[in-house]
């Protein structure tokens, strides 16, 4: 699939020469990730449209991705490693959603500490394509409040029987966050060492 994208961002190259060098890997880096996220919600979907769990996937997804878009998180090494993570992650959102009943005190307690994770460490860098710039770490941080925030607020308003869902989808992320932080630390720390 990556010699596909780069013969198509080549193709792009020789018929438009006003792209630079950056902007092309730009290009092909973007269309990488957009592809391998579709080849993976697809079958997502299917698997939980099988199950007849779409709507608590569909809610996951609405809860889980905007804020992992923005605050970063953990990154497995390989696309096959980040296919079957994800999918664990999502399938416990559903399942502990659908089936747990948990006390809305518990959830109002358990959003207020991802808020507040999100407020002090968001965004977290990627291991393969680190934050480089202060404006943009900072950009990224009010736009995780930001979002993080609206999904809370945003949890009330749906119904009933999605909230668990909603509430654990955003603790999910901001756990995945957490991870992501203590493997680039740890990753940042072994490098050191060995140097």
């Amino acid at each position: 699939m990556n010699t596909l994208i780069s013969s198509f961002v080549k193709k792009i190259s020789e018929s438009n020469p006003g792209y630079s060098e950056l902007d092309l890997k730009k290009m092909e880096y973007g269309l990488i990730c957009f592809i391998d996220e579709i080849t993976k919600f697809v079958p997502y979907f299917i698997i939980f449209w099988i199950l007849s769990l779409q709507k608590y996937y569909i809610i996951a997804l609405l809860f889980f991705c905007p804020i992992r878009l923005f605050s970063g998180g953990y990154h497995a090494k390989t696309y096959w490693g980040c296919f079957f993570i994800s999918f664990i992650v999502f399938f416990m959102i559903i399942i502990c959603g659908k089936y747990l009943i948990i006390n809305t005190i518990i959830i109002i307690s358990l959003l207020i500490i991802s808020f507040i994770l999100i407020c002090i460490f968001s965004p977290v860098d990627n291991i393969n394509k680190p934050i480089k710039s202060k404006e943009r770490r900072l950009k990224l941080k009010y736009y995780s409040i930001f979002i993080t925030l609206f999904l809370i607020i945003a949890c009330y308003f749906i119904p009933n029987r999605f909230l668990n869902t909603a509430a654990i989808s955003i603790v999910s992320a901001t756990a995945m966050m957490m991870i992501g932080k203590i493997n680039t630390n740890f990753t940042f720390i072994k490098t050191k060492k060995s140097l």
